[in-house]
């Protein structure tokens, strides 16, 4: 019990370093030049998988070539060595079949875990420039930018925790042509936290997030939760320098917003949310924009008055957000229910046991 404790500890601080992470990549953008590139990403098959040595600043390490990764590591945990090359692959699988068919990275990803904090700074600091200060507030964990995702050994069980959301963005950054708006780029990477262990096995269940789920039941109760609208225009950057809680919302919020498009009101919305992961993989979303407006101008009917991530939020899905509010409120109300978290816990829809948790 005292162990369990302990770890769900050290996920919480890196849960809230996850969230502060996340909320620095998106501010600070995604166009960052690196002044060193101690490597350079190979094209998926052009060269064989494998292990060969590596050094950085004349630490000694290695890097490990899967089908999709090239993983350079200094952390001289075995543990790490062993599982973490075959949960980035079994991850990138589920980013790609969970909800809808996406395409693979059409060059390896490069991925780092060093041994420590001081030399992931010294890393950062080498690749960002004049922006490593900003990222050097992370506490814990790591962070991704530009397709390339750079993290430190904080322990098996959190590392994967942090590596599953932000390999999402990982994959993303280099795979899609289309940003996703911040709402649904950020509650994607909460949606593809959720795993576990079968024996050495990596399996993925995003309903199975008890931090997630435990911050979400805990907003619902208090009455904290953000009314949809604000939340679909929300950053996590415009909650730093105010309560832990209110990122730990943002995040348990746009993580049940995701449940709820996968799966809530019967279904009403998965396709929708296919359609948009698509547009934004073929870099298409401008285009399904521009001809919704076209088409309502044409019809007369009457046209969006917002503007940015809530409008693309009305385009794919529903004109009509007070209505949506009062559907995805029922479904948190499900969510938190008595006895949803046993079936959370297993990975199960707390919501509708026959719908599994891929809406398919």
């Amino acid at each position: 019990m005292q162990m369990m404790k302990e770890r769900q500890r050290r996920w919480w601080s890196a849960a809230l370093a996850l969230s502060l992470c996340a909320a620095l990549v998106s501010s600070l953008g995604c166009s960052s030049s690196p002044t060193v590139r101690p490597t350079v990403v190979g094209a998926v098959g052009e060269e064989d998988m494998g292990v060969e040595t590596w050094e950085f600043a004349g630490i000694p390490g290695t890097i490990t070539r899967t089908a999709n990764y090239r993983i350079h590591t200094t952390a001289d945990s075995q543990e790490m060595a062993l599982r973490f090359p075959e949960f980035v692959e079994a991850a990138l699988d589920h980013y790609r079949t969970i909800i809808v068919d996406l395409p693979a990275p059409e060059r390896r990803l490069d991925t780092f875990v060093f041994a420590n904090r001081q030399q992931w700074i010294a890393f950062t600091e080498q690749i960002m420039g004049d922006r490593a200060a900003q990222y050097a507030q992370i506490r814990r964990g790591g962070y991704s930018t530009g397709g390339r995702a750079v993290f430190w050994d904080i322990g098996l069980f959190d590392t994967m925790a942090i590596a599953a959301h932000e390999g999402w963005h990982q994959y993303t950054q280099r795979t899609f042509r289309d940003s996703l708006p911040v709402w649904m780029e950020e509650g994607l990477g909460t949606f593809m936290e959720g795993h576990r262990w079968r024996g050495r096995t990596p399996e993925f269940l995003p309903w199975s997030n008890p931090e997630r789920f435990d911050q979400l039941r805990r907003a619902y109760y208090r009455d904290q939760l953000v009314p949809l609208g604000e939340l679909l225009n929300s950053r996590p950057e415009d909650m730093l320098g105010g309560r832990n809680s209110d990122v730990l919302n943002y995040y348990a919020q746009v993580w049940a917003l995701m449940h709820f498009l996968n799966e809530g009101e019967q279904g009403k919305y998965h396709a929708r949310l296919e359609t948009m992961l698509l547009d934004a993989s073929k870099g298409q979303i401008r285009q399904r924009v521009s001809a919704s407006m076209r088409k309502r101008a044409q019809s007369g009917s009457t046209p969006i008055e917002s503007e940015g991530n809530l409008a693309l939020f009305q385009v794919y899905f529903n004109d009509d957000i007070e209505a949506v509010q009062r559907e995805y409120r029922s479904f948190v109300g499900q969510i938190v229910a008595s006895g949803a978290r046993q079936l959370m816990l297993q990975g199960r829809s707390p919501v509708n046991n026959s719908v599994r948790s891929n809406g398919r």
